[in-house]
């Protein structure tokens, strides 16, 4: 026990300040607190800070959205994959094979007018030991104009030391007019790529993320004033599509891996090699045939939000693929996620304000939040765009619970508990105020509105409660107080003034509320509401007197329910305890108040 009441000894020295600052601050916390979330959220979006969990959120939604595009048909992979591998190896050996084998692919399928035959194959050096394959297929490319090849642009650093100029690229375009003709790039290029003309050379720089996740492809690099074409780009552009203006784009997901139509590398060439052939003679009419290579063992694989292990030439086909039907995704910017939480903050800080009833507070926060989780989800099901409203989600969420926490621990420290409130500890004077509304209007719905309005009036009180729906786990008990709404005042005897002062404000805001709903269901002259009053004033004992002495004054307020009082929508009636204590404080009783009943 000693133990016991060390830590709540402890709990109170740092919870008794917290609530304290709380109760002097009231409304201007949630404001303050608003500002607070709305700079710190618009510098986050602005800057970049909450990019991760936008990446994050967007592979959950790839990977598990229900409704995905279907791969294009007309984009066919010839798949050097392991059974390929294996196949080839006892006539032609180990990876690499002989370059004119490529040429023979090329040469046999350019009869079935594909639309384009794209590699995913960097054939960057010459093979030293067969020169006559390479020749083969150097000739075969400059007879089919329609085939592209990939380069890979290294890192600025190794520039300096290229002897490359970027403005010799086959395809490359100067985008500024004092862009230096002279300028280099390192690049990795395939060994005759002074061969190729127009844009048949294309970057294939896979464009990964911070985490190492591949999200993001390149429509172009830039390199000192000269634009580079990316190789999906490239032949996009090539079979009629026209490729968005910004640099990169954010990838629609066909699927996991191998979603689009492929076939075996060795199939599709010892087929060409047969004098009757088997296989169809238009199989890769119209089509673009991207060559490439699924084979974990030729290391050409990256994580993507699919799969940690993404075949390159299905990320490469996933590109062309986005690019050729015009359906990246598109990202909002970002002054629209900043609007939204501007706009949601500044609404969650209004409904604490105005004091707004918890239960729907509640309610309308979590309908919020799903909606904005539901958004993000839908659009990337039924459309291009994604909208990543994570961000202020997280923000209206962090708001909420701060503004929630400090709502508790107001609504606690003005109730007098005793880790928030020094106001009920032994030996201090104390004065309460009782005020219990009881409604008589018809139709039932009508009451319950005429209820949650004088709760939110009654929660805008300095140092009013409202209590919790009285005895709500008792149906039995509950169904005789349903009608009833309690409201108290607890403060030390040196605010009894202010106590009643605010007490009595609130009540002259009630009472236009009350005839305003009774005259809209055409009951002025019948009463809607009666506020039964009492006050007393105690010490804290230490044999628990005072709290007799509370039931006592709530069962008063419950005996004057009969009592006379002035008539009209709204009467109030107060005991003898509470006029003379109203009088002792020298509170003033507006007319308004006082022609309902309401005298000191």
């Amino acid at each position: 026990m000693p133990a016991v009441h060390f830590i709540q000894r402890l709990v109170r020295s740092v919870l008794l300040p917290v609530a304290a600052l709380s109760d002097r601050l009231g409304n201007l916390f949630y404001v303050g607190l608003a500002a607070i979330v709305i700079v710190g959220g618009g510098a986050a979006l602005s800057t970049g800070a909450t990019d991760g969990m936008k990446s994050k959120v967007y592979d959950l939604i790839m990977k598990y959205r229900f409704r995905a595009p279907a791969p294009d048909p007309d984009i066919v992979l010839v798949d050097i994959d392991e059974a390929a591998l294996a196949a080839m190896a006892p006539e032609f050996g180990r990876w690499p094979w002989p370059r004119n084998i490529m040429g023979e692919l090329v040469e046999g399928i350019t009869p079935q007018k594909p639309k384009a035959i794209v590699f995913d194959i960097t054939f960057a050096d010459p093979d030293v030991f067969n020169a006559a394959g390479d020749r083969y297929l150097r000739d075969a490319l400059a007879r089919t104009p329609n085939t592209y090849f990939p380069m890979i642009r290294l890192g600025e650093e190794a520039d300096a030391q290229s002897a490359l100029k970027v403005s010799e690229l086959p395809g490359v375009v100067k985008f500024e007019e004092d862009a230096p003709a002279d300028a280099t790039v390192a690049a990795v290029l395939p060994f005759f790529y002074d061969a190729l003309t127009d844009n048949r050379l294309g970057a294939n720089n896979l464009d990964a993320d911070a985490d190492g996740i591949v999200r993001h492809y390149p429509v172009y690099l830039d390199a000192y004033g000269w634009r580079i074409g990316s190789l999906p780009a490239n032949v996009a552009a090539a079979v009629g599509a026209v490729p968005p203006a910004q640099d990169r784009i954010l990838l629609n997901w066909r699927g996991r891996p191998l979603a689009y139509p492929r076939v075996s590398f060795h199939e599709v060439y010892f087929d060409l090699l047969k004098k009757e052939r088997a296989r169809p003679q238009a199989e890769f009419t119209g089509k673009v045939v991207i060559i490439g290579s699924t084979a974990p063992a030729l290391f050409d694989m990256r994580p993507t939000p699919m799969a940690k292990v993404h075949p390159g030439a299905e990320i490469l086909a996933t590109a062309l693929d986005n690019l050729k039907n015009g359906d990246s995704l598109t990202e909002l910017p970002r002054w629209i996620y900043i609007l939204t939480t501007l706009v949601a903050v500044s609404l969650l800080a209004a409904a604490f304000v105005y004091s707004i009833d918890q239960r729907l507070l509640t309610l309308v926060f979590t309908v919020l939040q799903s909606a904005f989780l539901a958004a993000s989800y839908l659009t990337l099901n039924f459309s291009t765009v994604f909208v990543d409203l994570t961000a202020p989600f997280a923000f209206t969420l962090l708001y909420f619970s701060v503004a929630r926490f400090n709502s508790t621990f107001l609504g606690y420290r003005r109730s007098g508990h005793a880790l928030f409130s020094a106001v009920l500890d032994r030996g201090n004077e104390c004065r309460a105020i009782l005020a219990q509304c009881h409604f008589r209007l018809e139709p039932r719905a009508a009451a319950l509105r005429l209820r949650a309005a004088l709760k939110k009036e009654a929660g805008l009180t300095r140092l009013g409660v409202v209590t919790a729906p009285l005895y709500k786990g008792t149906p039995l008990l509950h169904s005789f107080f349903q009608d009833t709404l309690l409201l108290y005042w607890l403060v030390p005897a040196e605010q009894e003034r202010a106590a009643f002062e605010d007490a009595i404000a609130a009540l002259a805001r009630m009472r236009p509320i009350v005839e305003r709903h009774s005259r809209r269901l055409g009951a002025e002259d019948k009463t809607a509401v009666t506020v039964m009053l009492h006050a007393l004033a105690f010490k804290v004992d230490e044999q628990g007197e005072w709290r007799l002495r509370g039931e006592e004054a709530l069962g008063r307020t419950y005996t004057l329910a009969g009592a006379p009082a002035a008539g009209g929508a709204a009467r109030i009636v107060a005991t003898e305890e509470f006029k003379a204590m109203c009088r002792g404080a020298s509170a003033q009783v507006p007319e308004t108040l006082g022609k309902i009943g309401l005298q000191c």
